[in-house]
């Protein structure tokens, strides 16, 4: 009998690449493009939401979880082909944000933002994202003068 094989999600994104270079359809896509295909599968994945509490059967949320995980993918490696970002770049991200955003399991000792609202870490989340930005664009500016 046959072994079965895991898939590991390196192994995803290496599909999801040749697909990009190989496949008539995903290699034209774009992020406006893949719009539409997002919000039908953000839409099924609701879908199975309500399948899995009607029913008990996660089967079709776990593909659309998949089918929404591509979207992801692909939108990623699309960015990555026009400089912007890399699904490394987003991993990293939602990382930090929700270890920002979870003071009380991450970083317990931080009496300062342990005693903020979940509104109030999100506003200083967004004013450290702004500097942030406006760093980095000073910092290219500064750059592009000769």
């Amino acid at each position: 009998m046959k072994e079965s094989v895991k898939n590991t999600f390196s192994d995803f994104v290496e599909v999801v690449e040749l697909l990009r270079e190989k496949c008539p359809w995903d290699s034209v896509q774009t992020h406006e493009s893949l719009k539409t295909c997002l919000v039908n599968e953000t839409q099924e994945v609701l879908e199975s939401i309500d399948t899995l509490e009607k029913e008990g059967c996660g089967d079709n949320l776990c593909e659309e979880l998949g089918d929404l995980l591509l979207q992801v993918v692909l939108n990623s490696v699309i960015a990555k082909e026009e400089g912007l970002f890399t699904l490394e770049d987003v991993i990293e991200g939602i990382t930090e944000k929700m270890k920002f955003r979870h003071p009380k399991i991450f970083t317990p000792e931080d009496q300062e933002l342990n005693s903020l609202s979940w509104e109030e870490l999100k506003a200083r989340e967004r004013k450290l994202r702004e500097n942030s930005q406006k760093n980095n664009l000073s910092s290219h500016n500064n750059r592009e003068k000769p």
